[in-house]
């Protein structure tokens, strides 16, 4: 069974290595204000290990096919890739910084700020998606244009998404977080569900834990985005 396994995961492996060869090619997948610097070498280790493991130069940063690559792997490799907010890249910590900055700049709870954490790091890896992998979905948030989330543009600029996510006046009439009913007592993931409504509603708890580190680590130092 063990040899069996080994080699579905490298035909799977190879499978994806053809697959992001091809996505190389392609239009990119993600939006980049700047060149973005490398991060040091001791930085985003999960990161690097994640590329690395799929034949990609591990640099540490989010190119388009370590973004396709990262839509696509599996929770169980993730949650492994991703065990502490460390191995998150510079552009994704960056992503996760104005999450927390909107919601320190509207004084949302912290219980608040981890539930957006939760939602946007199941949905995208801090990713800022301009190009659609899962239907339409855009953005660190994977909302969607044609479920009246925004347009491309409002959805793929992280402050604006955050709003929306939040619930702070923004391009969409979707109701956000302070929108449902009881969202500081329920259950963290469940309130993840509530505002994005997933055909895998599951899957947000995993992050929690990820989340209240993030925010610990990064929160006193971010700044409230108005």
């Amino acid at each position: 069974m063990r040899k069996t396994h080994t080699r579905k995961t490298g035909l799977r492996r190879r499978a994806l290595a053809v697959l992001t060869a091809v996505l190389l090619l392609t239009a990119p997948l993600t939006a980049h204000a700047t060149e973005p610097a490398p991060p040091p070498p001791t930085a985003a280790q999960g990161l690097r290990a994640f590329q690395q493991s799929y034949g990609l130069a591990p640099t540490g940063l989010v190119d388009t096919a370590t973004a396709h690559l990262l839509k696509v792997a599996p929770d169980s490799e993730l949650r492994t890739v991703f065990a502490d907010p460390s191995d998150l890249g510079p552009e994704q910590l960056a992503h996760a910084r104005t999450v927390i900055g909107v919601g320190k700049g509207a004084e949302l709870p912290a219980q608040g700020q981890v539930i957006a954490l939760m939602t946007a790091m199941q949905e995208s890896k801090f990713v800022n998606y301009t190009t659609p992998v899962d239907h339409d979905s855009l953005g660190v948030f994977q909302q969607r244009p044609s479920m009246g989330w925004g347009t491309p543009q409002q959805i793929t600029h992280v402050p604006t998404a955050s709003k929306s996510f939040y619930g702070l006046p923004s391009p969409t009439s979707n109701p956000g977080l302070l929108q449902i009913k009881d969202w500081e007592s329920m259950d963290p993931g469940a309130a993840c569900q509530a505002v994005q409504r997933s055909a895998h509603p599951d899957r947000y708890a995993q992050w929690e834990r990820f989340a209240r580190d993030l925010l610990e680590r990064e929160g006193p130092t971010v700044d409230p985005i108005g």
